[in-house]
């Protein structure tokens, strides 16, 4: 199953680099979920950002669409706040519980599939393109085990740097 997400994850980036002039970010994203991200700016304001995340035991892989818009009332230039919308798919490990294997815990892998929402503070540096971000990224999931689980409290710290690809 890693692989094929792995795989999925080259196949969407080859796709979006065709030859386009663009920015990208690569990252890293701490909280609930961690994992590592890849964000393209696609407009002035827009961008597109997949993340490879590891949570409960298992892998996802999710997608979203979002609008970043720059904080003109703070004091120090550099702050944004990110929001967007996605999906994910993947792998997640339910607890089996064993009556003669007490203090041994296993977990079975199950399939999920589920919508995220995005907001974050952003902070830009000024002359080394790095910026840091205090997320939060409540999202909801089906099931096998049970049909619906929602997490609302998944806030995060990320860091990304900006790779540039305009000549």
């Amino acid at each position: 199953m890693m692989k094929i997400i792995s795989l999925a994850f080259a196949f969407i980036i080859s796709v979006n680099l065709s030859a386009q002039e663009m920015d990208i970010e690569g990252g890293i994203r701490t909280g609930v979920s961690n994992g590592i991200t890849l964000r393209i700016l696609t407009g002035p304001d827009s961008y597109t950002e997949a993340m490879l995340l590891t949570r409960n035991h298992g892998v996802q892989f999710a997608i979203f669409l979002g609008s970043t818009d720059e904080l003109y009332n703070v004091p120090v230039p550099g702050f944004s706040l990110s929001k967007g919308w996605g999906g994910h798919l993947g792998v997640t490990g339910i607890k089996i519980h064993s009556v003669e294997e007490y203090y041994y815990s296993r977990y079975r892998r199950v399939p999920v599939l589920g919508v995220d929402y995005y907001l974050g503070l952003n902070y830009t540096l000024n002359r080394i393109p790095l910026t840091f971000t205090i997320d939060y990224k409540p999202f909801a999931e089906i099931l096998p085990e049970r049909f619906l689980r929602i997490n609302l409290w998944d806030f995060g710290f990320g860091i990304r740097y900006q790779f540039s690809t305009k000549i």
